[in-house]
């Protein structure tokens, strides 16, 4: 027996164990790579590169106000000369002369400032609150539709299989006399358009995904390879509109046009003691043809001409500014939760309604194409009701996507974390 031969009869008994193996045991590229489900999109959009973007943003209002806390915006100032003293009797003695200038800030405005910085640091903590609920949301949405993609891909290729059966019965039929020339061309007609239409939603799905990653900070190369997980309708229920708008205040747009607002008043306040004058003290010390002279003094501005008003009178106005936005994101944010509500409303009644009709449609179609192989229907009946039947199935997925992000929307505009 030669070499190979003995190989061969020593692994014979164990070759079904490592079939059974290859097929059970996961590949180390699908063990790798965990579902996109709800949950790990919302984790890995507030971990995206936006999101990053936001707290960096968060990160030098941070730093400002820690900075804001300088006693004074001027520096201390030391000054020093020396020469030399000519006398009348036509000495030289030495002269030389020394001062140190110490600002001090009138009027708070060390407290104004660092109280404007505080401000600006909530403000842009509440903005990236909201900016990274927007991001959630746009992931979400993106997820859905991916979601969506995935069954209009399950779709296609069922009505291409479908279409390929109607077509070898076509060929059958034809060959037997039982059926015309024309069912045949008819049945390739409809299986070309049924393999374009498979090959599109296939290309839509890559590319709403590939979408997706972007929007997560994945590469976008391993996008076709990533699998979802997860119903396409959220099962929560969302609240109503009155618990909605008993809470609009916790909204985080709202919480950022108030932190908003509380900035400008801040930052107008500091303006406003701005205009105090920033006393100097000043200390000099002379040499002077042997004399030792001290010297205390003050300096103060006097403000006349500009008491920071080209500061003072814009920040003033742009309260008033932040204050309309304020109470402008407060009455849209009540607007959208009830277009928000009406939608989900809407949505859901017309999924109700589709449901029943589309699961008859695909039966129907089921049994159409059945009765045509058996030789009881003609295929123009056959496609007619496949038509329909496509048609349904098409409106209850379209109706079902619509329906899931309407409820995505009001749950995120609720603040809760659609399942």
């Amino acid at each position: 027996m030669s070499c190979l031969a003995r190989a061969l009869s020593t692994i014979a008994p164990f070759v079904p164990f490592l079939a059974l193996s290859a097929v059970v045991l996961p590949g180390p590229a699908s063990a790798a790579e965990a579902p996109l489900t709800r949950a790990r999109v919302i984790e890995l959009a507030r971990a995206s590169p936006a999101s990053r973007v936001a707290a960096a943003e968060v990160a030098v209002a941070r730093a400002t106000a820690g900075a804001s806390g300088a006693l004074s915006l001027e520096n201390p100032v030391l000054a020093a000369a020396g020469g030399v003293r000519l006398n009348p009797d036509g000495s030289r003695p030495a002269a030389a002369m020394a001062s140190l200038s110490w600002p001090v800030d009138l009027g708070g405005q060390r407290g104004a400032r660092v109280d404007a910085a505080e401000a600006e640091l909530r403000a842009a903590e509440s903005a990236a609150e909201d900016g990274r609920r927007g991001l959630v949301l746009a992931a979400l949405l993106q997820h859905a539709l991916v979601l969506r993609d995935e069954r209009h891909v399950a779709l296609a290729r069922a009505r291409l299989a479908l279409a390929d059966r109607l077509l070898a019965a076509a060929e059958r039929r034809r060959k037997a006399g039982e059926a015309p020339e024309v069912d045949v061309a008819l049945a390739s007609l409809q299986r070309g358009r049924d393999a374009a239409a498979e090959a599109a939603a296939r290309g839509a799905r890559d590319a709403d995904l590939a979408a997706l990653m972007v929007l997560l900070g994945l590469p976008a190369a391993a996008g076709p390879e990533r699998r979802l997980e997860g119903p396409l309708v959220p099962p929560d229920e969302p609240p109503t509109p009155a618990a909605m708008l008993a809470g609009i205040e916790q909204r985080t747009d709202l919480r950022a046009a108030a932190a908003s607002l509380e900035a400008a008043r801040a930052r107008s306040a500091r303006e406003h003691a701005a205009r105090w004058p920033t006393v100097t003290v000043t200390a000099q010390y002379e040499r002077d043809d042997g004399a030792n002279i001290g010297m205390l003094g003050l300096a103060v501005p006097l403000p006349l001409l500009n008491a920071n008003r080209a500061s003072a009178a814009p920040a003033a106005a742009e309260v008033d500014v932040a204050a309309a936005r304020s109470d402008a994101a407060r009455a849209a944010a009540a607007g959208k939760i009830q277009e928000l509500h009406a939608r989900y409303v809407a949505t859901r009644r017309a999924l109700e309604a589709l449901t029943p009709a589309a699961a008859l449609s695909e039966k129907a179609a089921a049994l159409a194409a059945r009765g045509y192989e058996l030789g009881e229907n003609d295929l123009p009946t056959v496609l007619l009701v496949r038509r329909e039947a496509l048609e349904a199935q098409a409106a209850l997925l379209d109706a079902e996507h619509a329906h899931a992000v309407a409820k995505i929307e009001l749950l995120v505009a609720a603040g809760r974390v659609p399942r």
